[in-house]
Formats: structure tokens, C-alpha cells, sequence
């Protein structure tokens, strides 16, 4: 125990500042929680825009799933069932994230702020240890701490922290660096293979940009140092020229550096395969991945809006569409100055500056070109959150800048007061012109602090003073100016009261529900959702995803039939026709809303905890069921009224037409706007304002022919809100637009007007597409019957990745599936594996298999696509590592071993035969 207490103290004490840099950069996480009232010093948590809706309930997923051990191959709570390893290896595999087990579902919020937190301390220690462990500095002192800091609360953290997978880059990129000069310089290469490795398992995405950098960084820190024909040991002579030759390529330094580097790669990548590989095809069905090359070079910020935002204290840079679209890359003011020193530090050899300079006017063009930033995303254009690898650049500047600083006293102290004059006229030119993301307290903390580090350097740089009181009090400088820069420009304001208040309440009303069906799989949706991803939170089986994993296929599909979301990775639940909800097998709706009134004569009340009340759907149906034949003609991309569109299905899969009624319009009422004509029938209208500028709106009259339950779908850039109301005055509901979904406005009786009230709030012309439906109760009844009691499937077990039911078809059909379609899903009719061209893909998203008449016993069995092959090349990377680092060694050492006692006996030989030799003579 001593000698562990001994060797821990020395640890501590040879990385002290390390730690240094460690606690500071947590000293600084507290005091951002205090300055926000975060958890435990108020009831605020970290979560915000996609933390909120989507990582926050995906970690509360994966925490339940490694609690109770759960599939982590497949999942089917959140968008009606999808590949649970593509969030993972997107969001959740950091070997960090494992530590939500300490802190338990309702704390959540807490553990993702700790993790942030560590992520952030981590980053500021890897940075430290480069700067101990590289050849180009081996300095260990409170000014390599500093560096950590800056480095750690650089513009990329302080926009992007709560994207809290893309720190494991900020962490990793240090030590991937440092291992590739240690390759370069023929030193061991474990440090690249190892981080690089846990950079490709714990992000994918960042390991992509990381890799890209990584060979621009080896290129350009060899050729900043050595030449071609850099030799690293004296070349043997050899009368043989083949020989001679090999000896000279042996020797040369940078084939041997190529080899290693390009070897450790691939070695990297092969230990990762069994997380890469099943990302690959994940990949191939989301939108992660869409995407089309420009066709024309284009720039997105001129130089200089990009040299100020170098600058403290800037908004930083969120969104990609507007006019302040610029990489987060503010890293200190100081390190700005230190940046323009190292041009003027003689002993730095001419070609290290400009394999420096040549990195970061490398990263400059692929943040201004769009066909470079395009490479850098992933043949991506991110829909927002631009510039994702900013923070390699402010690695850049931050060594270029401690390059220069432990070189100070080979400039003058005129040369430091010119550069700080220099930049703060930069500063003071930036506040007259204007620059984006800059702000008044930008132009204040730059100037204050440009003077403060002027003033510092100077006495850094004069011998008179003592060098340790002044490297203290530079790196008081570094600590204050991440405190008062950083602080204020953090978007953290969410109560987690609001967040997981009700999360019992809701679990007590689940644990009756699955009692009840004696399962726990089985669909269910909220009328009211908090995020977008609240079946992950509430851990029950919905419709409702948001992720960059989600199938494309699948959020069109649901946004055409009415569903809120982008088109493209999300689709929220909005109480649906019940068309829509037979469709998807939904069993149960949770009524969590005051003003949403569900229409019994659909839905049934079961259960009830608190705010939350359980309806049954009288009209669900399985999975999977027959359906006709025509299913395969089913064109869910030629409307865009989702009625249609629902309607179109119905008679597809059931022969029943007219689904759905027309509600007609009886009239439109204008105010400010031009007479759109006397036919009013639903679908796109197309507005001009009378008089611009001057508000304006229309309220349309309906008046239903019979009582039934009607439903209305309006979309428009032009209009935020509706209003719909009842001649009577007892009815009244709103909803906001920008967020388009079917609206169920309930059951209305014959001949009883009802209004639409449509306010203009954007443009003084514009369109208002418009579609109104009641649902004909006889023709989906009939519809329903048909479904229910020919060819529903009877589910016999449900698991995570495999199902198994008995279906018994009256004629040749078609089984629908409310599945997702992924390659992954292999079906099995009575044993025997579907033929490829008995599998259909139906509406372009959902999993679907042709069947002949009879019983059939029916088996879908997920394999993730990639795995088993990545897992083989995985164990054989792992078996190639070992023979490298561990037998590999041994064997040479004990050849060396055993070649030196042959070679010693052979010379005892030869001693002893001459002293023979020599007693005969």
C-alpha cells in the first residue's frame, strides 16, 4: 500500500500541472453552473436544442437498456422501431457515457452535465500532456496549463458543448497529434493506435474529420522538420548494390514514417471495425448521408469577418442559415499575439512556419469553400451546427502560439508592443465597420485584455523580472479572460422540474398498461409531447423520433401523411386520424393534455396517474396483417394531402374507397386580401394583400353535411396560427402552424358552422395550402373488419431483434408491416428465408413480404448488417496487435539472445582449437 501511495504522489507530482489544467477547467464548469443556477446550485440543467429533444432521452434509453439488459443492436421506441446501434455509435458509445449508471434514469440531466464537464477538464489535460510529451516543446508549467484551458473553452466548446459526443475529439485530437510525431520520429506508436482507436468507437463522425487532418498534419510536421533524404541511423555499406539499396530505403526516414503511419491507421481502423462497419450501412438509409456535390465553387465569409472572430466574447455561431455564419474558433487574444510573435521568432526554422501557416490557411479555405466544407462534413451539408471541426484550427493557432511563447526572449520588447498596438486598432476598426458575431462586449473584453497580455508578455520578456511570478500571473490572465468571455455567451436556462417531474407518474400508468397486455411491446403515443424523442425518456414503444440516424424513407413517409416533422431525420406524434393509427399499430394514446378531447367512439379510457390518462384504441391492429395485393402501387410521393394520401393506402390494402369525406366550404370571408374566386374546394390557395404592408387575414366557413369527426391540415411560410371555432361559441381550439400536423378537431354535428380563422403574419402574397376531411365511420369500419379478421398476425413471441407470429391468408397478398424497411430485417416463412423479390418495400419505407394463401408460420429476425464481419476483423486486428507488441518482441529478443550465445560459443570453439593448435605445434 506504500509503495502505491509512493508511486501515486510521484505520478501526481511529475503531471502537476496537468491536474492543473484538470481542476481548473472543472473550477470553470462550477462557476458557469453558479452564473446559471445549474443543478446544485438552482433547478436549471444543461439541456438544450437537440440535448433537449434527442440526446437527453436517447441517454435515458441506453441508460435503461444497459440497466436491464436490453438489446443494443435494435430498438423499437422511438420512430416505430429502428437500428439501436446506429444511436449508438452516433451519439452514446464514448467509453464516458457508461458513467450514467451512477447516476440513475431521473438524473439524467445531471450525469450529461458531468460528462460534459469531464469532457471539458479532459480536453484541458490532453492539451497540457501534449505540450509536456512533444519533442517541439517538453514543457510542464503553469503557462502549458494555461494553453489547456484556452484550448478547452475554445469558441468550439463554448458553442457546440452541449453536442457532447463531439468532445470526445477535443479530448483524442492531442494525443493523436502527439502520437503521429512520435511515429515520425521513430518513437513507439501506441499512443496513435490507441487514442485513435477510442476516437473511431466513440465517434465516428469526429474520427472522419480527425483522420482528413491527420494526414495534412503528418505531411505538413515532416516537411516542417526533415527533407527527403532525412536518414534516421547510419546507412550499412555493402559491397552488394541490391543490398545497398535496400539499406538506403531502410534508412531513409520518411518511407519508414509513411509505413508506420499508414500501417498504424489501418490497424486502428481494423480494432474499430466492429463499431465502423455497422455505422457504414446505418448510414446508408438516414440522412446523414444525402446529399449532392455542389456544382459551382462558392464562399461563404469574407477574411475579415473570419480575423474577427478571433476576438472574446463573441455570439457564437449555432445555426447555418442567416448572416452570421462563421467558425467557432476564438481560442484567446493572447494566443492571437503570440500567433503574430512566433512570424518574428528567428530560431523557429523558415519551413516550420510555413507548415504551420500552411495548416491553418488549409483549414481556413475548407471552412470558406463549399466543395471543401462539403469533404469536411462527411459529403454532408449539416442542416445546421457548421464548421463541426473548428476546434483543430484553435489546436493550431494555441501551438504556433506557445511555440512562440516559450520562445520570447529572442523578440523585442518594441515587437510585442507593436503587435498589441496593432491588434488593438484591429479591434477598434472592427467596432467602426461591424463585423458579424461581434458585440459590444466583444469589443470591451478584446481591448482590456489585449492590453493585459501586452503588458504581461513585456515583462515576460524583460530578465529584471521573475520569470515563475510572471508565468503565474499570465496564466491569471488565461483563467479570467475564459471566465468573463466565456460565461456570458452559454444558452442554459431549462428547470429540470419541467423535464422529469411527471416521469413517475407516467411509469406507474405504464406498469398497469403492461400488466394488462401481459407484454411491454406493444405501440402507444402521448397527445402531447415535451421532446421529440419522449418514447426514449418514457421508455414506452412510439411513433415520434428526431435523430441523424432515423430512416430518411420513413420521415418522408410520415410527413406526407400528416405528421409534424423536417422531411428528413424527425416525425413528432399529433393525436391522427384513425386511419393513420391502425396503420401503425398504435394500441394506447396517453391523453397528458387539458385541451385535446379524444372521440370515444374510437378510443376507450383505461388507466389514469395523475395528469396522464390511457386510452385504448378500439381500432388497432398488429404489426403485421394481409393486405391486397394493389399494396405495391401505393405512391406515397404524388400528394401532398395527407387525406389522399391515407385514403390512397386504405383502398389498397382493403378495396374500400372514399375512406374519408369531403367537408365542403361554404365561404370565405377576406380581410386585406384579394377574392380568391367561388371555387372553394381544399387544396392550394394562392393570397395577394389589398393594401401591402397592412395586416391582414381570412376566415373560412365549413359546414359538414353529417356528424362525424373531422380533421384539418393547413400549411403555409405565411401563417404562424389558426384559430377553428363553432357557430355556437362552446368550441374552440388553436394551433401553431409552424409546427404543420393533422389537427383532430372532433366530432361535429351536422349543419353546425364551423370557422377557420387564418391570420397573415408573413409577406404580402403567398400560398395557403388547405385540406379538410371527415372520416366516413361506415367505409373505415368495414375497411377495418376486413383488416382485423383476415390475415391479422397472431404474435406467438416478441423480442428486440426477432419476432415470430402465425398468419393465415385467405388469398395470395401481401404482408404489411408498420416495420421500418432496413436490409437488416430477414424474414422466414414457415422456416425458409424470403427470396429477395418476395420482399417489399411499401410506401418506400415500411418492411412488406408477399405471401400465397394458407397458414404460415412468420419469423423476422434483425441482424445488424456489418456486425459479424466487423467483429471478425476486429478479433483478427486485435490478434495482429498482440503479435506486434507482445510475441513479436519476445521472438527478436530472444533470437538476439540465442544468435549471441552461438556466436560466443562459436568463438570459445575457435579459442580453444587454437590453443590446441598451439600446445601440438
Amino acid at each position: 500500500m506504500k509503495l502505491n501511495t509512493q508511486r501515486i504522489s510521484k505520478l501526481c507530482k511529475d503531471n502537476k500541472f496537468i491536474l492543473l489544467s484538470f481542476f481548473t477547467a472543472i473550477a470553470i464548469y462550477i462557476l458557469i453552473m453558479i452564473c446559471y443556477k445549474m443543478i446544485p446550485f438552482g433547478d436549471i440543467t444543461i439541456l438544450r436544442m437537440d440535448l433537449y429533444h434527442q440526446y437527453g432521452p436517447l441517454f435515458a434509453e441506453y441508460y435503461d437498456r444497459l440497466t436491464s439488459g436490453g438489446s443494443l443492436i435494435y430498438s423499437w421506441q422511438s420512430g416505430g422501431g429502428g437500428n439501436f446501434l446506429g444511436n449508438l455509435f452516433n451519439y452514446l458509445s464514448s467509453p464516458l457515457s457508461l458513467l450514467i449508471v451512477l447516476f440513475g434514469h431521473k438524473n439524467i440531466t445531471e450525469a450529461i452535465s458531468f460528462l460534459i464537464m469531464i469532457k471539458g477538464a479532459l480536453s484541458a489535460g490532453t492539451f497540457t500532456y501534449y505540450i509536456k510529451e512533444s519533442d517541439d516543446f517538453k514543457k510542464h508549467n503553469a503557462l502549458s496549463a494555461g494553453f489547456g484551458i484556452l484550448y478547452a473553452y475554445s469558441g468550439y466548446f463554448v458553442a457546440y458543448y452541449w453536442n457532447l459526443m463531439w468532445l470526445d475529439g477535443m479530448i483524442l485530437l492531442p494525443l493523436i497529434l502527439l502520437g503521429i510525431e512520435r511515429i515520425i520520429e521513430g518513437k513507439s506508436p501506441k499512443i496513435y493506435l490507441v487514442s485513435l482507436t477510442i476516437l473511431m468507437v466513440a465517434s465516428y463522425y469526429m474520427a472522419y474529420m480527425v483522420c482528413i487532418f491527420a494526414v495534412l498534419y503528418a505531411i505538413c510536421f515532416y516537411f516542417g522538420k526533415y527533407s527527403f533524404n532525412t536518414k534516421i541511423k547510419n546507412v550499412i555499406p555493402s559491397e552488394n548494390k541490391l543490398i545497398q539499396l535496400k539499406n538506403n530505403f531502410i534508412a531513409a526516414k520518411l518511407p519508414r514514417a509513411v509505413g508506420n503511419f499508414i500501417l498504424y491507421s489501418i490497424l486502428a481502423g481494423g480494432l474499430a471495425a466492429v463499431t465502423l462497419l455497422p455505422t457504414v450501412f446505418a448510414l446508408s438509409s438516414c440522412s446523414a448521408t444525402s446529399g449532392t456535390f455542389p456544382t459551382e465553387l462558392s464562399t461563404y465569409f469574407n477574411i475579415f469577418d473570419f480575423l474577427a472572430n478571433h476576438l472574446a466574447s463573441l455570439n457564437p455561431t449555432i445555426r447555418s442559415s442567416g448572416e452570421d455564419v462563421l467558425p467557432n474558433i476564438f481560442c484567446g487574444v493572447g494566443t492571437v499575439i503570440l500567433a503574430l510573435l512566433y512570424l518574428y521568432t528567428k530560431s523557429i526554422p523558415l519551413k516550420e512556419k510555413l507548415s504551420k501557416a500552411a495548416l491553418l490557411v488549409l483549414l481556413f479555405l475548407s471552412f470558406n469553400l463549399n466543395y471543401l466544407n462539403y469533404i469536411w462534413h462527411g459529403f454532408h451539408f449539416p442542416n445546421d451546427l457548421p464548421y463541426r471541426f473548428s476546434y483543430i484550427y484553435s489546436f493550431i493557432l494555441l501551438v504556433i502560439a506557445f511555440k512562440a511563447l516559450i520562445k520570447i526572449s529572442e523578440v523585442s520588447g518594441r515587437e510585442i508592443l507593436n503587435i498589441g498596438i496593432g491588434v488593438s486598432l484591429f479591434i477598434i476598426i472592427v467596432e467602426e465597420i461591424g463585423s458579424k458575431n461581434v458585440n459590444q462586449d466583444t469589443i470591451i473584453i478584446s481591448l482590456i485584455f489585449t492590453v493585459l497580455y501586452t503588458i504581461v508578455l513585456s515583462l515576460l520578456n524583460n530578465r529584471r523580472f521573475q520569470t515563475g511570478a510572471v508565468a503565474s500571473l499570465l496564466f491569471c490572465c488565461m483563467f479570467a479572460e475564459v471566465s468573463i468571455a466565456d460565461t456570458n455567451n452559454f444558452d442554459i436556462d431549462q428547470p429540470k422540474t419541467s423535464y422529469t417531474s411527471d416521469y413517475k407518474n407516467f411509469r406507474a400508468l405504464k406498469e398497469k398498461l403492461d400488466e394488462a397486455e401481459g407484454t411491454t411491446y406493444y405501440r402507444m403515443e402521448l397527445t402531447n409531447l415535451r421532446t421529440r424523442m419522449d418514447p426514449c425518456w418514457y421508455n414506452y414503444n412510439g411513433i415520434s423520433t428526431f435523430s441523424s440516424m432515423a430512416y430518411e424513407k420513413s420521415a418522408n413517409l410520415h410527413y406526407n401523411l400528416g405528421m409534424f416533422g423536417n422531411f428528413i431525420n424527425s416525425y413528432t406524434y399529433n393525436p391522427q386520424t384513425p386511419v393513420y393509427n391502425a396503420m401503425f399499430g398504435l394500441k394506447y394514446l396517453v391523453n397528458n393534455s387539458d385541451t385535446i378531447k379524444l372521440n370515444n367512439k374510437f378510443y376507450k379510457a383505461k388507466f389514469k396517474s395523475d395528469k396522464f390518462t390511457a386510452y385504448e384504441n378500439l381500432y388497432s391492429l398488429p404489426i403485421a396483417y394481409c393486405v391486397n395485393n394493389n399494396i405495391e402501387y401505393w405512391d406515397t410521393t404524388v400528394s401532398g394531402n395527407p387525406f389522399e394520401l391515407q385514403s390512397n393506402y386504405f383502398e389498397y390494402a382493403t378495396g374500400i374507397s372514399d375512406v374519408f369525406d369531403e367537408v365542403p366550404i361554404t365561404d370565405i370571408v377576406y380581410s386585406n386580401i384579394m377574392d380568391f374566386g367561388d371555387d372553394y374546394d381544399t387544396g392550394l390557395y394562392s393570397f395577394f394583400k389589398e393594401t401591402d404592408g397592412e395586416p391582414a387575414s381570412f376566415t373560412i366557413s365549413l359546414t359538414p353535411t353529417k356528424t362525424e369527426n373531422i380533421y384539418i391540415y393547413l400549411k403555409s411560410d405565411s401563417v404562424d396560427e389558426i384559430t377553428v371555432r363553432n357557430e355556437n361559441g362552446d368550441f374552440m381550439i388553436t394551433q401553431n402552424t409552424d409546427e404543420e400536423y393533422v389537427l383532430d378537431i372532433g366530432e361535429q354535428k351536422a349543419n353546425e358552422i364551423i370557422y377557420i380563422d387564418v391570420p397573415i403574419s408573413n409577406g404580402d402574397s403567398g400560398y395557403v395550402d388547405i385540406y379538410i376531411a371527415g372520416l366516413n365511420e361506415e367505409n373505415f369500419q368495414n375497411g377495418y373488419n376486413i383488416l382485423n379478421d383476415n390475415g391479422a398476425m397472431k404474435i406467438t413471441s416478441f423480442s428486440d431483434t426477432k419476432i415470430t407470429g402465425n398468419v393465415t391468408a385467405t388469398e395470395d397478398c401481401i404482408l404489411y408491416t408498420s416495420i421500418n424497411y432496413d436490409d437488416s430485417w430477414k424474414v422466414y416463412i414457415d422456416g425458409k428465408e424470403a427470396k429477395i423479390g418476395d420482399i417489399v418495400k411499401i410506401g418506400d419505407a415500411l418492411l412488406g413480404v408477399k405471401l400465397t394463401s394458407g397458414s404460415h408460420e412468420i419469423t423476422f429476425k434483425y441482424e445488424a448488417q456489418g456486425l459479424k464481419i466487423g467483429a471478425v476483423i476486429t478479433a483478427v486486428s486485435l490478434l495482429i496487435l498482440i503479435f506486434i507488441f507482445v510475441i513479436k518482441p519476445k521472438f527478436f529478443t530472444k533470437s538476439k539472445v540465442t544468435m549471441k550465445e552461438e556466436i560466443t560459443d562459436e568463438v570459445s570453439k575457435d579459442e580453444e582449437n587454437t590453443s590446441v593448435q598451439v600446445k601440438t605445434e
